[in-house]
């Protein structure tokens, strides 16, 4: 058995054993020669996953709305409805399609609430796996699990371990201690996928939205205590940040500033401290005392006497952050 079958399979055994009625009305799973069928009405390929967990179930249709949720807050749109949304985001006008995808990939849509989905990266020939994105109401795209497997595995284990519970109202509900333990154990690779991603969309100068992607992808990230672990693929990263930082023309030094504080770049902050933009200073100081970067100290020092008022006392805030630290 597949270890997202395994997965799957966990996540029904728990809710038929606490919460029956919950999953009484989860339709039954196609088989592969029906889902192939289907998804071959795509203009992309996704993931054996794919298959696998519309094997396994069907979900419900798009236009049902189903509050017997049991995947988080989402419930699983069925394979005929998913690929229905798909083919509309990519068959709109050129705007909508671009906005529509991952890397440029585009995505199909597993599970909805309300307006907002998670959707599968499509794949080439090569892959076996695809990223889980988050699709806001805006049309955000954000990075969610490294792929369906990981997404299921965090999802069964958090149920079992209490971090995810039904509460009093019988809505889904989260421990997100618990939620982030599991969470972190199965999606080990899910920062080398979003620093890869700006890298992609970032092949000259990264806009502000790009940075802003990479900033959501990576706050996220942190969150469930993830450390992005010094690399080859961190280094590139940085390091166009870092020309950023120092390219006087460029005019989003703080978004920078705010990608390097979740990236814990020391060097690269300490570089931001010589900006010429006062708040790009301001933050690169209140920054590194943030993250506790002891090593500088004494560069933070230095602007007590910046000409700006404003730097000055976001210096001395950081130099006060810095002895409670300690």
């Amino acid at each position: 058995m597949s270890d997202i079958k395994n997965a799957l399979n966990r996540i029904h055994d728990w809710f038929q054993k606490n919460y029956p009625a919950k999953i009484a009305s989860l339709a039954s799973g196609l088989s592969p020669l029906e889902i192939d069928t289907l998804l071959s009405r795509l203009s992309f390929k996704v993931s054996k996953e794919v298959s696998e967990i519309y094997q396994w179930s069907n979900g419900y249709p798009i236009d049902e709305y189903a509050d017997d949720w049991i995947f988080d807050y989402m419930f699983l749109l069925n394979v005929e409805s998913a690929v229905k949304e798909a083919r509309t985001w990519v068959e709109e006008h050129e705007e909508i399609a671009r906005m529509y995808k991952y890397a440029g990939q585009p995505v199909l849509p597993a599970f909805m609430s309300d307006i907002e989905f998670l959707a599968v990266v499509a794949t080439d020939d090569k892959q076996t796996t695809s990223p889980v994105v988050h699709i806001s109401e805006i049309v955000e795209i954000s990075l969610r699990y490294t792929n369906l497997t990981a997404m299921m595995l965090t999802l069964g284990e958090s149920y079992e371990t209490g971090g995810l519970f039904i509460g009093r109202k019988g809505y889904i509900e989260k421990d997100e201690k618990k939620y982030a333990a599991a969470y972190r154990k199965h999606n080990s690779g899910i920062t080398e996928l979003a620093l890869e991603r700006f890298l992609k969309i970032s092949t000259e100068k990264p806009s502000g939205e790009t940075l802003g992607i990479l900033h959501n992808d990576l706050y996220m990230i942190n969150n469930y205590g993830m450390e992005i672990p010094s690399s080859s693929l961190k280094t590139k990263v940085v390091n166009i940040l870092l020309n950023l930082l120092q390219d006087e023309k460029y005019c989003y030094g703080f978004s920078v500033v705010l990608v390097l504080e979740e990236m814990r770049a020391v060097d690269a902050l300490i570089q931001g401290l010589k900006h010429p933009e006062q708040s790009v200073r301001s933050r690169a100081a209140f920054t590194l005392a943030k993250i506790k970067a002891f090593e500088a100290v004494e560069f933070v020092s230095q602007l007590l006497e910046d000409p700006e008022p404003v730097v000055q006392e976001a210096v001395q805030e950081a130099l006060d952050m810095f002895k409670n630290h300690r």
